[in-house]
């Protein structure tokens, strides 16, 4: 079992939001995707990592140095559907 992870920047109502996400993966099961483990995501870089659980400094600064190396379009984005909930009326 490795660890890896992920992070980029996003603009929320001209609020720059930091997104990070710790993955599981298994190296000896070949073709199976990591699986997230814990994900955060604040404004402030480090509060983003206290979310989502990763503590190790060395992981922290290797990330943020990632995020001011990278292009601004490099983000994998996932589009999801919102579904809204059903009333207790309904």
């Amino acid at each position: 079992m490795e660890n890896f992870y992920t992070a980029y920047t996003k603009v929320v109502q001209n609020t720059t939001f930091y997104f990070v996400k710790k993955y599981i993966t298994f190296p000896e099961f070949k073709d199976v995707p990591g699986i997230l483990d814990s994900y955060g995501m604040h404004p402030n870089f480090e509060r983003a990592c206290e979310i989502a659980a990763i503590k190790e400094k060395e992981i922290r600064k290797n990330l943020f140095a990632d995020l001011q190396n990278c292009d601004e379009n490099s983000a994998r984005i996932i589009h999801m559907n919102i579904t809204k909930g059903l009333s207790a009326a309904q």
